[in-house]
């Protein structure tokens, strides 16, 4: 197959070891322009040869392949899976397969919709005015209840106003830490009161604004949850379910208020029976059935129309 390309190549080398034998004689001759015109058609003439074996090479390659070629061996589908699979009836292996996909995508479909659908752990918002909790309730240690006033009365723990911030902050700017000038979160109490700094004073007549503070504990509106109730009867701390909000330079919401963990705390939480006039009743029957605990579920903690009305 290659006697043929080798014959050429010798045969090329061969002229051009003559010419150049020739051209030690005559120079001049060799350096003409026929010459060199005669060495580029050779070279033409010679690159067409070798494509034309090279392409013969190629053919009768794939010709002798295609005549020898050893049987493929079969791959793991064809040797293990495929005679399974040939084995099952279609009807039965479609239903089983899409009752496979339809419990993997409903079981991930549960899980998102428990875990992730409304619930809103973690949240942090960035609000108008950069207020720390660590400062206020961590560094001066504050009663969350002078701030959220309504705490132990209402249904909400209510967003102070205004005016219970400059309690303070009328006269304390953290100026020391900005050379001498009010704070800058400070100064935006400030602008929306209407209170000029310099002189101490509120600005007669301005058109005060009140500050959009941005909401981060949601529950649904089909759900009832009461601050007095759990503040003041269940003498629940703040930080049970807000978290440690004393350390929060950002406030975050702690914990998932799901309605499955609203109901673990119910179960687990006992009540002060006997110490608080509001269980009165309950204390009386805790004693008449010789039990010295009883908990926010035995209590009708678990009733739907406690927190759903």
């Amino acid at each position: 197959m290659y006697k043929p390309k080798t014959q050429i190549v010798l045969t090329v080398l061969f002229t051009f070891i003559s010419t150049l034998s020739y051209s030690s004689n005559s120079m001049s001759s060799f350096y003409s322009e026929s010459t060199f015109l005669a060495l580029i058609i050779l070279s033409v003439v010679l690159a067409a040869i070798a494509a034309l074996l090279y392409g013969i090479k190629r053919h009768l390659s794939a010709l002798n392949k295609e005549k020898f070629e050893e049987e493929a061996e079969p791959s793991f589908y064809e040797s293990k899976i495929q005679p399974v699979i040939a084995k099952w009836n279609p009807t039965i292996a479609t239903l089983v397969i899409a009752g496979g996909l339809l419990v993997v995508l409903g079981g991930f479909g549960y899980k998102f919709g428990m875990d992730e659908v409304g619930v809103q752990q973690g949240y942090s918002p960035s609000q108008p005015i950069n207020f720390s909790h660590k400062i206020h309730a961590g560094q001066y240690e504050m009663d969350c209840k002078y701030c959220h006033s309504t705490v132990e009365k209402s249904k909400s723990a209510s967003i102070p106003s205004l005016n219970t911030c400059m309690n303070c902050h009328k006269y304390v700017k953290a100026s020391e830490k900005y050379n001498g000038n009010t704070s800058p979160e400070i100064q935006k109490i400030y602008n929306a009161i209407g209170f000029d700094g310099e002189n101490m004073e509120y600005i007669e007549g301005y058109e005060q604004k009140p500050i959009e503070w941005i909401r981060i504990h949601n529950l649904p509106d089909l759900a009832y949850f009461n601050h007095s109730q759990h503040v003041v009867v269940g003498k629940v701390e703040c930080q049970t379910c807000h978290g440690p909000i004393q350390e929060m330079e950002k406030v975050y919401q702690f914990s998932t208020l799901q309605m499955g963990w609203c109901i673990d705390c119910h179960r687990e939480r006992g009540i002060d029976s006997e110490n608080n006039d509001y269980y009165e009743e309950a204390h009386k029957n805790m004693l008449a059935e010789g039990k010295d605990y009883i908990t926010v579920a035995e209590n009708g903690g678990l009733e739907c129309s406690k927190c759903h009305y």
